[in-house]
């Protein structure tokens, strides 16, 4: 029993994806060096690059998603039309949502704080555990881990750059 046209074209969907997303994880370490301003220093490569990796991972399960539903015989038009109105009321309902990751995307890109600097946000002082596009994980001295949403943030004071 041989595959069919539309198995064999899955499979292919498949294993391109899977190579696209292997090139993603070797090569975007070199991109966010090459596109940065000066040398980005390792705790900010770090960040930048786990960052850029999840978001092209997550295009490339979409795309291949897609391709995969059209080999079943999905429409995909209205599919599509419908998540450009649902992300628009998403959008106006996740203000906040928006505000956290627009606020993280300035906080990568300005380099205010790295993974591992000791910094002082809303009050709370401790080293940065981990930055995302929407929070900033800090753990105090005692050992308590504090979650910030990055859209809260009015003041940060570094104590790692002086």
């Amino acid at each position: 029993m041989g595959l069919d046209i539309s198995t064999s074209r899955i499979v292919f969907v498949i294993v391109i994806g899977l190579f696209a997303w292997l090139a993603t994880q070797l090569l975007t370490k070199g991109f966010v060096i090459a596109v940065s301003t000066g040398t980005p220093t390792g705790k900010r490569l770090t960040t930048l690059t786990g960052l850029i990796k999840a978001a092209l991972s997550i295009l490339i399960i979409a795309i291949a998603g897609f391709m995969i539903l059209e080999e079943f015989g999905f429409n995909l038009a209205p599919l599509i039309a419908s998540a450009g109105i649902v992300g628009l009321a998403i959008g106006f309902g996740a203000q906040a949502l928006v505000k956290d990751i627009i606020s993280g995307a300035f906080l990568l890109v300005e380099n205010q704080f790295s993974e591992g600097d000791e910094v002082e946000i809303s009050g709370k002082r401790g080293k940065v555990e981990k930055i995302t596009l929407r929070t900033v994980r800090i753990r105090d001295k005692d050992g308590t881990l504090h979650t910030i949403p990055n859209g809260s943030i009015t003041m940060v004071s570094n104590f790692s750059k002086k």
